[in-house]
């Protein structure tokens, strides 16, 4: 099977493709609410409400140390050092940026926030992120491109419009690479304890962060994954295009961002995660034909790490911490290779159920019947009968090619094994890769009488 055939054939198991590129949208979407205060060096104590996301730093020159901690129900929790992320933009947007350091979300309940400044530092502001009022706005659209082929292995991927992007913050033109060479892989650190539903105001706050506190045009990520397994579009240009982000010092141009909503140095990711993460990896290597597992050597244009015109060998899937001074992505990176692994199984086919075949039906007890399957490869597998209510009587598990059930017409109540009623069952053989949607086979059975003895 060729390369494109096998991306087309995962494109129609992960589902529909995406819609090609808008122009303009009319949407409601939610301001945000940014305070900015004055700050001093030395010891500052600020209040905090209920629709504070986050809080940061940023100031005008200097090369300050900042740490931060929070007042909750709980009491004070432990001062952490949110990292100076001042170089990160591209060098046109990094000139008429602030610097500043990465958002540090607020713990549920938090009434409080207590930051220490040391260092040299001058025009040093506090700023707090959060949701403001609904607005209706005309934006610049849903960019997103024709999912024929790469893109599709991103799945239902949620858009800008979708976490309620507000078009009308973002400034500056929408920059391309020639192609993407790496995928990036990120957390944006913060806080690990939302729910599915306080996604969207995470990543809005994020963006307020960076457009309008910090200057940035955008978002700096291409895409964020949040810890249930969603995927989200980030900065604007178009899925599937090589959009220039602004998420990795020095090596912007030519690699995909992509940031776990979290922080990955308090908590391991989830499988959802892993998964999920795979997922942009695969889309990354079929969209812009690359193994996922190889490396590349790329260039940096000046990073903490390396010094402008460095030639660095890179995995085409790397963390963050691979060209700069920084832990990100935290316990994250121990599983790029898990990552890396799961996109490769992406871009290959999925496993399938190649043959089923059931003797010894219709089932008499203690006559057994037996199912056997055959894949087209290594898999997880589960085989069950169920009765005519869903319930599950029979059940074998395994991992190899070939799964298989024998069943003898019993079940177990509390007086132990006793014969299966008669009447219509089914059995069901389900095989799982990992990566792709798990394949499935099922049917009918009859069952009769237990067998008497004469």
């Amino acid at each position: 099977m060729s390369r494109r055939a096998v991306v087309l054939l995962t494109a129609a198991l992960l589902g529909p493709a995406l819609p090609s590129l808008a122009t303009t949208t009319t949407s409601a979407v939610v301001a945000p609410a940014i305070r900015s205060t004055a700050l001093s060096l030395g010891a500052t104590t600020a209040a905090l409400t209920d629709r504070d996301e986050l809080v940061g730093v940023t100031w005008s020159s200097g090369s300050p140390t900042v740490r931060v901690r929070f007042l909750t129900p709980r009491g004070w929790t432990a001062f952490e050092e949110p990292e100076d992320d001042s170089d990160v933009p591209v060098a046109e947007e990094r000139e008429r940026a602030r610097a500043g350091t990465e958002p540090v979300w607020r713990p549920t309940g938090a009434r409080l926030v207590d930051v220490r400044v040391t260092g040299a530092a001058t025009g040093l502001r506090l700023v707090t992120v959060g949701d403001g009022e609904r607005r209706t706005t005309r934006g610049f659209g849903l960019a997103q491109a024709d999912a024929a082929e790469g893109s599709a292995l991103l799945g239902g991927v949620r858009t800008r419009k979708d976490w309620g992007a507000d078009e009308s913050l973002r400034s500056g033109k929408v920059t391309y690479a020639g192609s993407v060479q790496a995928v990036v892989v990120h957390h944006t650190a913060g806080g690990n304890d939302y729910s599915p539903q306080d996604v969207p105001r995470k990543i809005r706050a994020d963006y307020a962060y960076h457009v309008q506190a910090r200057g940035w045009s955008d978002l700096g990520y291409n895409l964020v994954v949040d810890r249930y397994g969603g995927i989200w579009e980030g900065r604007a240009g178009g899925i599937g295009r090589a959009v220039i982000g602004a998420h990795a010092a020095g090596f912007n141009t030519g690699t995909l961002g992509v940031s776990l909503l979290g922080d990955m140095t308090k908590a391991a990711p989830t499988p959802e995660t892993v998964r999920a993460m795979a997922r942009v990896a695969a889309y990354a290597g079929a969209t812009w034909r690359f193994d996922p597992t190889a490396t590349v050597t790329l260039t940096s244009k000046g990073s903490p790490r390396y010094r402008s015109g460095t030639k660095v060998s890179l995995g085409r899937v790397h963390g963050h911490r691979d060209t700069g001074k920084t832990a990100c992505p935290g316990a994250l990176y121990d599983r790029l290779g898990d990552i890396r692994a799961g996109a490769k199984a992406l871009l290959g086919p999925a496993v399938r159920i190649t043959d089923v075949t059931v003797t010894g039906a219709p089932v008499h007890a203690p006559t057994p019947m037996v199912v056997r399957a055959s894949l087209s490869r290594p898999a997880t597998w589960a085989v069950e009968v169920h009765d005519a209510d869903g319930a599950i009587v029979a059940r074998a598990t395994g991992e190899d090619r070939s799964p298989h059930l024998e069943w003898n017409g019993l079940r177990q109540d509390l007086a132990g094994a006793i014969p299966a009623g008669p009447g219509d069952y089914t059995w069901h053989v389900r095989a799982d890769d990992r990566w792709h949607p798990v394949a499935t086979r099922d049917g009918d059975v009859q069952v009769g009488l237990p067998l008497v003895p004469l």
